[in-house]
């Protein structure tokens, strides 16, 4: 099997393809990769996704006629995932719903208040369209049947990329542009629904179900059977700071999930592998400590490496602005990632892969070798072998910037047997 660029794809593959397109996801990969590890699987094999994230593996296997399993911390996401992978969906049901939505438009629009939305919101959508969208919101919700609230709450999720005054789509909020084209949020909610209802009219009437949990994939997940499956094809949150909390925030807000930081925290942050500054307090992390868990005394020779890297970015951190803890992170994130990677090792047969897409990364200057070490770790956590295959160079378009280090980063498959 040749693991190029070519045949893996990337993620701006999905906006492309019927039912991947449905919902922008900042991190994701190419539904190419997973269509192209599946092309040499056993018949009856069953893919095991730690992390879940927006369904790319789960949707991938269940077209492709494998059965799935994964795991997903985050709700939002959970819901998302869900939304995928059920596609028994009546076109005459969604008319009628349809329907309904418009006269409580009609009814409510006059009425709404929507002072009562949280206040990011009412910075983020004109007072017409919030209007509209909340109304619409709150007919889903009362909804019934989890199968229809579902594909609806989908194709709401998607409009609130279309309708708001700034992009939402990328890492964090951006102020510097407005949107164009952001109004009629029914028209588009109503154009939404109806693509996908042709997308799942077009897929196999027979498939295989994925199933997608609510899980954190650091802890033992008892209703996935130990040796259950025979592959998995992951990308895990890599190393570079990025807050999927913070990211989906819009959505956390409008769905009631969160309201505050502190919710984002409490329901979304804590039940995610460490990958920012913002999911712990400085204050708390002890590297004397953490030098006594689980991981630190398995992984002796990784750890006293990781100390090195923890002191070199800790030093460096001193001389620039924002003096974030990136040496804490990484600690935390390759605690993490064992105790992730303890869990597939039970969930998978022995002689199984696992194909895993990582990024390397260099916080403040400091070279962390990021697929190598995971590679140790995954020995340690009873792998027997591991390879890196490295598919791109990134970080490139940060190059220009004058704090920014030159040190070459990739992006690389690491494959676990």
């Amino acid at each position: 099997m040749e693991l190029t660029l070519e045949n893996i794809g990337c993620a701006k593959d999905n906006m492309k393809s019927p039912i991947h397109n449905w919902y922008k996801f900042t991190a994701g990969f190419s539904y190419k990769f997973v269509e192209y590890i599946l092309k040499d699987a056993q018949q009856g094999a069953i893919v095991y996704e730690p992390f879940a994230g927006c369904g790319t593996t789960l949707v991938s296997a269940q077209k492709c006629g494998f059965e799935a399993v994964g795991n997903e911390g985050q709700e939002l996401m959970y819901d998302i995932c869900r939304a995928k992978l059920n596609w028994l969906i009546d076109t005459s049901e969604v008319e009628e719903h349809l329907k309904k939505i418009e006269r409580v438009i009609a009814d409510g629009l006059s009425q709404y208040d929507i002072s009562i939305e949280n206040v990011l919101l009412q910075e983020l959508y004109d007072s017409h369209n919030l209007k509209v969208l909340c109304l619409i919101r709150n007919y889903i919700l009362q909804i019934n049947d989890e199968t229809y609230q579902l594909f609806f709450k989908m194709a709401l999720s998607n409009v609130l990329h279309k309708t708001a005054i700034y992009p939402i789509a990328v890492p964090y909020i951006s102020r510097n542009k407005r949107l164009m084209n952001n109004g009629q949020p029914y028209e588009k909610f109503r154009k939404i629904c109806i693509d996908m209802v042709n997308d799942v009219h077009i897929q196999p009437e027979v498939y295989p179900h994925a199933v997608v949990y609510l899980h954190d994939s650091r802890e033992r997940n008892n209703s996935i059977d130990t040796n259950l499956c025979s592959l998995c094809i992951t990308s895990p949150p890599y190393l570079n700071n990025l807050d999927y909390g913070e990211v989906s925030k819009v959505h956390t807000h409008f769905w009631g999930i969160t309201q505050s930081w502190n919710d984002i925290t409490q329901k979304v942050r804590s039940q995610l592998v460490t990958g920012a500054t913002t999911h712990y307090k400085d204050a708390e992390f002890s590297l004397e400590d953490f030098m006594q868990t689980d991981f630190a005394i398995h992984n002796p020779k990784i750890l006293a490496d990781l100390i090195k890297m923890y002191s070199e970015i800790k030093k460096n951190a001193k001389e620039r602005t924002g003096k974030k803890s990136f040496h804490i992170l990484m600690m935390h994130y390759f605690e993490d990632m064992y105790r992730v990677l303890l869990e597939m090792r039970r969930v998978l047969q022995p002689e199984s892969k696992a194909y895993l897409i990582l990024g390397d990364s260099a916080p403040y200057g400091v070279y962390v070798p990021t697929t190598q070490i995971l590679g140790e770790i995954a020995i340690s956590a009873g792998f027997n072998e591991y390879a890196i295959y490295k598919i791109r160079t990134r970080g490139t378009k940060w190059k220009t910037l004058s704090n920014r280090h030159n040190i070459e980063l990739s992006e690389n498959i690491l494959v676990l047997s």
